[in-house]
Parts: structure tokens; C-alpha cells; sequence
């Protein structure tokens, strides 16, 4: 018997689908790859991990080959990527300290208050521009390293608006239900997007066989089990 092919799955941190500490890692994409390796025996995936600013040279340097929980719209257009059908939905929004007299009009315009985000994420308010000096010189946004760190801050009202993936969102308030009450989360979404993979063109597996391997594990409710387990969606009552 053939030895399972190796496929490296580049990842970075991005809570909840990619957790990284000194002890270990864990999140939705360590899962997902032990599906895909409990799946079939034709490849074996491997997780090769690197930064949300340094994922493209990283590419670029043949470190991996795929990536999940990506959009090609997130600087990936002038890159040799092919796309698999999305597999996920997902967003990000806004939030705000609670107020009583503060409701979803606060979120109308961000013109001069002090916003949040994370250093290399893409986000619809800027046009999916990443750039650091982009963002400072059009908005008044300190950028951080983390999510959590924009939900401490804004419930300690040390800014005005942060923006964060409703998936971390609804992750993080499950762990910290009393934070519920101190915070305005808006109703529409800066930007909305469909999570799939991206694969290299000439990689060793093709992307018809990928979507091939997620549509069954759709089928069977694996994807599903695992969007409720790190509780990035509620359980229909």
C-alpha cells in the first residue's frame, strides 16, 4: 500500500478557527483536519502555521499549499489559488459599549471615533485594504493583535467602536456570558463572506476532489458538529 500523500494546510491565528499558545494549539481547523485525515488514506494533512501578514510570502516560499477558512478576496487576486466551494458563512461586526441611550444608530457612521481592529485582517469599511498606513491615515483605528483584546478594551470604554467575526463573537460570549450586558453588537455586518478553502494550482490534489471530501462530510453532519461544538452557531430550538 502507497504511504498517504503529505498536503500542508497553512494557518494562522484567527480565533476560533485557529488557536495558537506556547502549550498547543487547538480551534475549527485542527478539527476539520482531522476529518479530512480520518476521511480517506489517498493524502494526510499536515498544519504549517504563519502569520495573517506573513501567509502570503510564506505561499510565495512553497511552505503550504492550502489554506481554510480563507477568501480569495482577501489579497489573494494576483496569486497562483484556486478556489473550493464555500463551506462556511460567516461575517464581522461592529461593537460598542451598552449605553441606555445608545442603539443601533451608533454604528451609522464611524466618521471620527476611535476604532479597533486586527493588524492584517481585511475589512469592508476599508475596502478590504489590510495596509496598515492605509488605515491610519483614513480612519483613527489602533490595530491589535488579537479579537479579545478589542472586546476587553471596548468593555473597559478605552475606545469607541471595535470590529470582530461574528463567529469569535459568538465563541467568546459563550465563554463569558456577563459580558453580554456591556456590550452593543450592530444588526448589519461590516462585511459578509463564504468561507471554502484555497489551494495551490498544481498541488497535489485538485479542488474538484476537496469540494468532492467536504460535500460528505456536509452530508453527514461532521461540519455541523463542528460549527456547534466551538459554538460559532446556536442549536435551533
Amino acid at each position: 500500500m502507497l504511504a498517504a500523500q503529505k498536503v500542508t494546510v497553512g494557518v494562522y491565528d484567527y480565533p476560533p478557527f485557529y488557536i495558537a499558545s506556547a502549550e498547543s494549539h487547538g480551534g475549527v481547523t485542527p478539527d476539520i483536519i482531522r476529518l479530512l485525515n480520518q476521511a480517506q488514506q489517498e493524502f494526510e494533512f499536515e498544519l504549517v502555521t504563519t502569520t495573517s501578514r506573513r501567509r502570503y510570502q510564506d505561499f510565495e516560499a512553497g511552505l503550504f499549499d492550502l489554506m481554510l477558512f480563507e477568501s480569495a478576496e482577501w489579497g489573494w487576486q494576483n496569486y497562483d489559488v484556486v478556489a473550493t466551494e464555500p463551506f462556511f458563512s460567516g461575517g464581522e461586526v461592529w461593537i460598542a459599549y451598552a449605553m441606555p441611550d445608545r442603539d443601533q444608530r451608533y454604528f451609522e457612521t464611524i466618521g471620527k471615533k476611535r476604532l479597533l481592529g486586527v493588524l492584517g485582517y481585511h475589512y469592508g469599511f476599508a475596502a478590504l485594504n489590510s495596509d496598515p498606513d492605509y488605515l491610519k491615515d483614513n480612519f483613527s483605528i489602533h490595530l491589535l493583535d488579537n479579537q479579545e483584546k478589542i472586546i476587553n478594551l471596548i468593555a473597559e470604554q478605552r475606545a469607541d467602536m471595535g470590529i470582530v467575526a461574528l463567529s469569535f463573537l459568538n465563541n467568546y460570549l459563550h465563554q463569558h456570558p456577563e459580558m453580554r450586558e456591556k456590550l452593543l453588537i450592530s444588526e448589519e455586518f461590516d462585511q459578509t463572506y463564504e468561507h471554502g478553502a484555497l489551494l495551490r494550482k498544481g498541488a497535489p490534489l485538485s479542488v474538484d476532489w476537496l469540494n468532492r471530501l467536504f460535500s460528505q462530510l456536509q452530508d453527514k453532519g461532521e461540519l455541523d458538529r463542528l460549527w456547534y461544538k466551538h459554538h460559532l452557531r446556536e442549536k435551533e430550538e
